[in-house]
């Protein structure tokens, strides 16, 4: 498995030195753990605020990403947090600098990106579609965020599975990647977008890829489910259809974009399109209501799309 933790780190954010810092995450609802490889990363505002590695048996590591430092407050923020993490002592340290990091990271945000930008709003949906009553009644899971494939380091916005609230069958459930474009300001010109169609088909084609990716899945909700992080709060098996679907969210874009119509229309009209299409399901999220609830009914088709714009 290339991207899982240990049963003993699993047991640590349990029952074990770190159970705190996992109460700390389900407490805070601004807050989203991911799982990585021998690590887990805990997300502020779609940014990493906090990364444990296990580097031992029973010991941790605790890092802040030292980009979101500005020069003028580096002396005001802690860059490695605190070091060989192996008491509970300790990693109630490595809590109470967290309030910290968040005002550093609103203090970046607030420079270089004050509109929030598309990673802001990755983890609102994620967050969304997974907790809460909203995720038990939403059709769709996120099992990770900014997903690095094992294909030309491709990077998926978000990967998850399509899991309808009333099937209660978790072995034969399809797969779901998604693409996400913010406002009209991160909306991508027609041959990006068909580029990465591309980049994904390229992916979804080798098959060596595509197992990995779902074994990636499988164990992440594994852990997530255990440790109660994703409904229903309980170890969770699942296994994966053939089908794929591609989701488009474009997230608070007018119903009047002609930009957006255009470039669908040129999309639908291409032969990466055509091709992928035999390959996986586009679908092209809708909301009958305000949010970012995703449910099988407001996915609709490129021609629907088009027709609504």
């Amino acid at each position: 498995m290339e991207r899982i933790i240990s049963n003993n780190f699993v047991r640590d954010l349990e029952d074990g030195i770190l159970r705190n810092i996992l109460k700390y995450v389900k407490s805070d609802t601004t807050l989203a753990m991911e799982i990585r490889k021998d690590c887990i990363n805990i997300y502020y505002r779609g940014g990493s605020l906090l990364k444990i590695k296990e580097i031992g048996e029973n010991i941790y590591n605790g890092y802040f990403d030292k980009n979101y430092i500005k020069t003028e407050n580096s002396q005001s923020v802690v860059i490695e947090c605190i070091p060989g993490i192996n008491s509970m002592s300790k990693a109630n340290k490595l809590i109470d600098y967290i309030p910290k990091i968040k005002q550093q990271m609103d203090l970046w945000m607030k420079i270089e990106m004050p509109d929030g930008g598309e990673r802001e709003y990755k983890h609102i949906v994620a967050k969304e579609n997974n907790y809460g009553l909203i995720g038990k009644e939403s059709d769709y899971f996120i099992g990770d965020i900014e997903y690095r494939g094992c294909l030309n380091n491709y990077l998926f916005d978000m990967i998850g599975v399509k899991w309808a609230v009333d099937n209660d069958d978790t072995s034969n459930l399809d797969l779901a990647l998604f693409k996400m474009y913010y406002g009209n300001k991160y909306l991508k010109t027609c041959n990006e977008i068909l580029k990465d169609l591309n980049d994904i088909a390229s992916f979804l084609v080798n098959k060596d890829c595509l197992g990995i990716l779902k074994e990636d899945l499988t164990e992440i909700y594994k852990v997530k489910t255990m440790l109660g992080l994703l409904y229903p709060y309980k170890d969770l098996e699942i296994n994966f259809s053939d089908k794929i679907e591609i989701v488009y969210i474009f997230g608070n874009q007018s119903n009047e974009n002609k930009n957006l119509k255009d470039t669908l229309i040129e999309i639908q009209n291409s032969k990466e399109y055509k091709e992928i299409s035999k390959i996986a399901d586009i679908k092209i999220a809708t909301a009958s209501f305000m949010g970012y609830g995703l449910y099988e009914k407001n996915m609709i088709n490129l021609d629907k799309a088009i027709q609504m714009l």
